[in-house]
């Protein structure tokens, strides 16, 4: 059978049960953005639970972050289901149009950040650049003809940094058609009242203009191309995250919920992975971080596939956790068994690894043969 998702989904996996009469252990639900759609495995007549995981997979597709929930049935409290929800979304795409000095710096900042990046220029010198991966892709075409070349959605970011005004203007009426997570354009003051009084002649909402993000950036004094390369990056995490503009020193620190990771391309190729082991029935387990707690190089949702011939797919923060990891995953490839695996990262091993201080991982480390059960409807 062919194992593929929707373009937006939430993976509903239970990873801990109370006081239930079987064990439900392992067993998924997928469901659609609505939360009604869904296919999956847990069998159970429990209609609470529907209800809670349709809302959750509702919030969890609406910011794309990772959660776990542990959820009690209202009539007999006693009843518990622990869950973890993971957002299986559109890689978030940064599309750079223009390939000068400030993109080859984005570049660079943007694969930080988790970004597959896109690069346009109508100039094959510029197109091309060293720093981009194999999961970006570089296009050399007129930018006049964007709309061929790149599908623009609600998980691109687009950065408009061409070499002159006319041809902003054409990557401009091209991408407000569409909706975006972000759209930037570099220019002037001068230069930005004059587009956004064209684009209002031209009809578009003022609605529409006023998402545009220009002058682009945030406002840190930026003057090289790393410096504004900076300053783009800082703001296309604070429209991703919904955070404050404002320095740390003149604010107080808020305190938030528990941090994990937002999709990366190489995490989304991670279950991509998992998923054709499963159709191939290839032996492997697939860990995926559910907790984190102080020190830890990567955070909720983080995920590594293991095989059992030795060959990884991702990372969970490399060093001793996931030596440690590695080990317990051929277990669970033998058991066939979903297991929860603790990692404590000492202040000893934490410094050895780079980091400040210690911390604790909780991983959930499931044979991708749940991935096959779930979606052929199977039981456990």
């Amino acid at each position: 059978m062919e194992f593929e998702l929707p373009e937006a989904i939430v993976i509903a996996t239970v990873i801990g049960v109370e006081n239930l009469p079987c064990d439900i252990l392992g067993q998924k639900t997928l469901l659609s953005p609505d939360g009604e759609n869904r296919t999956g495995n847990i069998k159970l007549p429990m209609n609470w639970l529907d209800e809670e995981l349709a809302c959750l997979s509702r919030e969890a597709l609406k910011d794309g972050k990772f959660r776990t929930a542990s959820l009690a049935n209202p009539e007999e409290p006693e009843q518990i289901v622990k869950v973890m929800l993971d957002p299986y979304l559109p890689c978030q795409e940064l599309v750079i149009l223009g390939g000068g000095h400030i993109a080859r710096q984005l570049i660079q900042v943007g694969h930080l950040l988790g970004y597959k990046i896109t690069v346009i220029d109508d100039r094959p010198d510029f197109a091309m650049n060293e720093y981009l991966t194999v999961h970006d892709r570089s296009i050399c075409c007129s930018f006049s003809d964007l709309e061929e070349v790149v599908r623009l959605g609600p998980a691109s970011s687009v950065v408009i940094v061409t070499r002159g005004h006319l041809h902003d203007m054409d990557c401009l009426r091209t991408v407000i058609k569409y909706p975006f997570a972000y759209l930037g354009m570099i220019g002037s003051r001068r230069k930005v009242a004059l587009v956004k009084q064209t684009l209002a002649e031209e009809g578009v909402a003022q609605e529409k203009i006023d998402q545009i993000h220009m002058p682009i950036g945030l406002a840190i004094g930026a003057q090289t191309p790393a410096e504004i390369a900076v300053s783009i990056a800082a703001e296309l995490i604070s429209v991703r995250r919904a955070g404050e503009t404002l320095s740390l020193k003149d604010t107080t620190p808020v305190k938030q919920g528990e941090i994990c990771e937002m999709l990366t391309a190489a995490d989304r190729e991670t279950l991509d992975a998992a998923l054709a082991a499963a159709r191939d029935k290839t032996p492997a387990a697939l860990a995926t971080i559910i907790k984190s707690q102080g020190s830890t190089p990567r955070k909720s949702g983080a995920r590594m596939l293991f095989y059992r011939d030795g060959r990884a797919y991702g990372t969970i923060g490399g060093g001793c956790a996931e030596a440690e990891v590695r080990r317990m995953a051929l277990h669970v490839m033998d058991q066939d068994k979903p297991h929860i695996y603790r990692v404590s990262m000492t202040a000893d091993i934490a410094a050895m690894e780079g980091m400040a201080c210690g911390g604790m991982l909780e991983v959930f480390i499931e044979p991708v043969t749940t991935f096959y059960r779930a979606i052929e409807g199977c039981e456990n």
